[in-house]
């Protein structure tokens, strides 16, 4: 069989069998494809927002499932754009892939993602020693392997790729190391994983800025991706994009729009995250009412995203206090603030000072925001 007609009798597989061609490790919770989780992120300044993961691996390297799932989970998820990335120096596990087409992942997976409207982006990981890079959009993945990272990144970056350097540190200690330095000088990395799977890199965070490095939170997952919960969910890059498409992507990336996004903490431009925070959360224009003072008061937020807030009240008028709570995704939260006994009666419109403080604009760098309320102090 043709290598283009063995592409296409693959995908047409039904569901079942392809969950038995993956992997036999697959756990049950694998079959659940049924539903979409939309997460509901808004668009920004003009941008639309996708949300993507770039570092996955099949079992064409060191992975146990096969490339439609991999389309399958992130539809499952929410997602709208992701990438294949397997090893280009990795030898597949299953003793069937004896001499792997570090290209086919792609093209295995290309119907799927088109059947669920997923963004594919063909990409590879570059790992001859101890770091490891990924080369997003490349025409032809298998001239990646080699003994050598930099000839490697070389003619990756000829293809006219992204390349972003993953887990940085690997399992020696997170530096800007010489052999990194060099690349970047070179023009060769564009972008940094401040997140890879469950661990997040802050002495890398501080050099973003420096280095203009594109940030990603991915998830770098091998096994089956388990279905998210309420208290756990895949890395996640934002892209603030101008067309939902390949070439979208590629733009947004390389002007650095994105943001990354682990558990409740999102890391990015302060523009972008403010625009995140103001297109999420309303907040009830109606006046409050304290009668009498001494009281309390309650500042109501409707959260539209998937994305929790949790807010500080800074520096508010001495006759109104305020504390940290938090603006849970999808809902509704009402904020408690006392009113002192000698506070001033009448109408007052005040902007609170509100630090939002799990979006990270900068090191030890919090969004600030300005929440208008009216506040009604009867006697």
């Amino acid at each position: 069989m043709r290598s283009h007609d063995r592409i296409a009798a693959l995908n047409c597989l039904p569901l079942s069998l392809l969950l038995v061609c993956s992997a036999a490790a697959q756990p049950p919770q694998m079959r659940h494809y049924q539903a979409r989780s939309p997460l509901p992120v808004p668009d920004v300044g003009g941008y639309r927002t996708l949300k993507g993961d770039f570092h996955l691996h099949t079992v064409f390297s060191d992975g146990l499932v096969w490339p439609p799932l991999r389309v399958l989970e992130a539809w499952r998820d929410g997602l709208d754009v992701i990438a294949l990335t397997d090893h280009a120096d990795a030898t597949p596990p299953n003793k069937d892939i004896l001499k792997p087409d570090l290209n086919l992942p792609h093209q295995l997976a290309r119907m799927q993602a088109e059947r669920h409207g997923i963004i594919l982006i063909p990409g590879v990981e570059i790992s001859p020693g101890a770091i490891h890079c990924n080369a997003l959009f490349v025409k032809d993945a298998n001239q990646a392997p080699g003994p050598d990272l930099l000839p490697a990144l070389r003619r990756m970056r000829a293809q006219g790729a992204f390349i972003f350097w993953n887990h940085p540190g690997g399992d020696g200690p997170v530096r800007w190391i010489p052999e990194i330095a060099a690349v970047h000088a070179e023009g060769l990395i564009h972008g940094v994983e401040l997140v890879n799977e469950e661990t997040f890199y802050p002495e890398i965070y501080s050099l973003v800025e420096e280095k203009k490095l594109t940030v990603f939170a991915n998830s770098d997952m091998h096994m089956a991706m388990p279905p998210a919960t309420e208290s756990r969910r895949r890395p996640i890059t934002l892209l603030f994009v101008r067309t939902a498409d390949e070439e979208g992507v590629r733009e947004a990336l390389f002007a650095r729009r994105t943001a990354a996004w682990w558990g409740n903490s999102l890391w990015g431009p302060e523009e972008l995250l403010k625009g995140l925070w103001e297109g999420a959360v309303k907040v009830d224009p109606a006046p409050i009412v304290s009668r009498p003072p001494g009281g309390s008061v309650r500042v109501r937020f409707q959260n539209h995203s998937a994305i929790p807030f949790q807010i500080q009240v800074r520096n508010p008028p001495s006759w109104l206090h305020g504390g940290m709570g938090e603006v849970r995704a999808e809902g509704m939260y009402s904020h408690a603030m006392s009113i002192a006994s000698d506070a001033p009666p009448g109408e007052h419109r005040i902007e609170l000072n509100v630090e939002i403080v799990n979006l990270h604009i900068g090191p030890n760098r919090n969004l600030m925001a300005r929440v208008p309320v009216r506040i009604n102090v009867v006697r």
